[in-house]
């Protein structure tokens, strides 16, 4: 009985022109809606990708600002889980893998390593410089990172010009090939 009083409504409800219409109406909006929370999602993947590392570069009540180590790019991510949130501070190093962040425990300690006291980057960047004459260079000249090791790096500029560069200057986010620049007494990525 209860059956056959659906179908009666059912037909009645397919009968009525306005309820078509306005049922229509509805499915477009919300299929819209739908549209558009996607588009959102691929903006946001934009910024995310397969096995990228990035860093923590502020938590707020939301989420994390994540900057892209590859090309510097800051981007709010709210889609972390609690755990990952709760552990994670500034500086951290995250890398996102088979849809998920995971913690870089030893490349973050790394980071953290890597870390020198401005008395001592002081020094490093004098005896650089008076070593090297790079003031001597155009401000504008481009250097490709050839090697790049723990401690040293050595840097290529001009055709077949290189030279050697305590790692301590240098981004620690560069690999070989990096493209960087010399300004205001340190090297920055191009």
């Amino acid at each position: 009985m209860i059956l056959g009083l659906f179908n009666e409504l059912n037909f009645s409800i397919n009968e009525n022109s306005f309820i078509q219409k306005f049922t229509k109406e509805l499915l477009d909006y919300f299929n819209n809606g739908r549209k558009n929370i996607n588009m959102d999602n691929e903006e946001l993947n934009e910024n995310v990708k397969e096995d990228t590392l990035y860093q923590v570069v502020d938590k707020t009540e939301n989420g994390v600002y994540l900057q892209n180590t590859e090309n510097d790019v800051i981007f709010e991510e709210t889609n972390l889980s609690s755990e990952l949130y709760d552990m994670v501070e500034s500086d951290f190093i995250l890398r996102y893998k088979d849809g998920e962040y995971i913690f870089e425990k030893e490349l973050t300690d790394e980071f953290f390593d890597s870390f020198v006291g401005i008395a001592e980057f002081k020094q490093i960047q004098d005896e650089f410089i008076n070593e090297t004459n790079i003031l001597e260079l155009d401000e504008n000249t481009i250097y490709t990172v050839l090697e790049h090791e723990k401690d040293y790096s050595i840097l290529g500029y001009n055709e077949n010009d290189s030279f050697k560069v305590p790692s301590a200057l240098l981004p620690f986010f560069i690999n070989e090939n990096s493209i960087l620049k010399f300004e205001e007494g340190k090297f920055i990525k191009v």
